[in-house]
């Protein structure tokens, strides 16, 4: 029988269920993101963009080593950082998510400086 596990949200308090083998941003797409009002996940799934940064409060992930340390330095890691699309559940899990601005807000900011 497969364990699995159960990952909290933070500052949702929304609790979503872990299959094995998934990446925590492949359990999120499915579970979270796009639901109940949460937007759509808008980052690209490699480790490269930072998109799907999160804090890690409790439990235990595998991280992938191939992501860029620009998007997650080691300083980041070493205080609890992770990026959730090079991330695998090894425990139950409490995340914070951290503040994003929308593809639009950052497109009217970047228009505003022009």
């Amino acid at each position: 029988m497969e364990e699995k596990f159960l990952i909290r949200i933070e500052p949702y308090g929304k609790e979503v269920v872990a299959t094995p083998g998934e990446t925590v941003l492949e359990i999120l797409r499915r579970e979270f993101y796009g639901r109940e009002g949460q937007p759509s996940f808008q980052g690209c799934r490699r480790g490269g963009c930072a998109f799907c940064k999160m804090e890690l409060l409790s439990g235990n992930v595998h991280h992938n080593e191939v992501y860029s340390r620009a998007a997650l330095p080691v300083e980041e890691r070493e205080r609890n950082f992770i990026l959730a699309c090079q991330s695998k559940p090894l425990s139950h899990l409490t995340l914070r998510m951290l503040e994003r601005e929308s593809f639009l807000d950052l497109l009217l900011r970047a228009s505003k400086k022009e």
